[in-house]
């Protein structure tokens, strides 16, 4: 009688148990349920006036609906994708020096251009920025922002898209900075620039379509060319349909570099880069520039740009570079003094002077 007594305690016990992990997983899963209803990542990407209000006057201009509309072909474009993600319907817009000297410097050194920065969440300007006035004084530069869903109609990935696989990811910014570029090649043609590139001469006599060796085996997606039409049209065509196709949220690279090594190698017939880079005929006239065009100095090497013990071989090394890519994906101790004598300073004294003078003490 006993042993059956302790039998029935043990089996309530295991019930009870049970009961309470159900209800701790239940719980759970409503709590996450409530707080992904209430906040789901993709708002942050969503816009509540496309086209501006009495309300928020200084909101960003969609760039579909903005009477500047890029230049199919001739404008250059910058992205961001971070959103603040929180309750606030909109961002503040908030250029670093840094950022800021990269479109200044594609600005400088390409006078026929337009330069798009491009925000992909409702964003509003700050009155008063000066390192954002110095690069608005050019005449070429716009800000605008763009809808994620919208701007994908008409496109190989619109319906893709409204799935939401995209957002099941830990790299939600760079996966949708991966994309946008995609599209917004796709719509437009031209050139896309990362905010971590800093231009030291003009694309304007080289072949519409480029890309650039990031080491013997891969191939950077910070600095992309194609035409708006043509053989370029149809390569930013086959690049989004192989980022759906393909597409893996949580793989770093998997939908930036790595695709466009696995694009190549189908168009080139090898997946030799150093083959690529020496005969683009294998490519049909896509170009694939050298490693020294754009990443001379690799992400392992990032800390030359800023000590001045490195700066007179840093300086060197990127003599007959077109671009510098600063990998700021990595954290800098940002601010920096702008009288340093390091590689870095010397190099945005020279290519974006208006932001540089903007600054004050401290590059930021």
């Amino acid at each position: 009688m006993k042993k059956r007594s302790t039998l029935i305690s043990g089996r309530r016990f295991l019930l009870l148990i049970v009961a309470l992990s159900l209800i701790i997983l239940v719980a759970v899963y409503y709590i996450t349920d409530i707080r992904q209803t209430e906040i789901p990542v993709y708002s942050c990407y969503l816009d509540y006036d496309s086209r501006g209000s009495k309300e928020e006057p200084q909101q960003l201009e969609d760039v579909l609906f903005a009477d500047i509309k890029p230049t199919p072909g001739n404008s250059i474009f910058f992205l961001e994708t971070k959103c603040n993600c929180s309750n606030h319907r909109y961002s503040i817009l908030n250029f670093t020096a840094h950022q800021a000297c990269a479109v200044e410097a594609a600005a400088l050194h390409h006078s026929s251009y337009d330069v798009f920065v491009l925000f992909a969440c409702p964003t509003i300007r700050q009155q008063n920025d000066p390192i954002l006035d110095a690069m608005l004084s050019y005449e070429n530069v716009q800000i605008r922002s763009v809808n994620l869903w919208r701007f994908a109609e008409g496109s190989p990935i619109e319906d893709w898209l409204k799935k939401d696989d995209l957002f099941r990811t830990e790299f939600l910014m760079i996966n949708i900075s991966d994309l946008l570029r995609l599209l917004t090649l796709y719509r437009y043609g031209g050139i896309y620039l990362d905010e971590d590139v800093i231009m030291f001469q003009s694309f304007e006599d080289e072949v519409p379509n480029f890309m650039g060796a990031e080491t013997n085996t891969s191939i950077g997606n910070s600095v992309l060319g194609l035409e708006p039409d043509g053989f370029g049209h149809m390569v930013a065509e086959l690049l989004l349909n192989d980022f759906q196709r393909n597409y893996l949220g949580n793989v770093w690279a998997h939908n930036g570099p790595k695709l466009l090594v696995r694009m190549m190698t189908r168009i080139c017939g090898t997946n030799d880069v150093n083959a690529m880079q020496e005969d683009s005929n294998i490519c049909h006239g896509i170009k694939v520039f050298d490693i020294n065009a754009f990443y001379e100095i690799n992400w392992t090497e990032r800390s030359r740009f800023f000590h001045k013990q490195f700066a007179d071989e840093t300086l060197k090394r990127l003599k007959d570079s077109y671009a510098m890519h600063t990998w700021n994906h990595i954290k800098t101790n940002w601010p920096f003094r702008v009288g340093s004598s390091s590689a870095y300073m010397q190099l945005v004294a020279q290519h974006c002077p208006r932001v540089f003078a903007a600054t004050g003490k401290y590059f930021t």
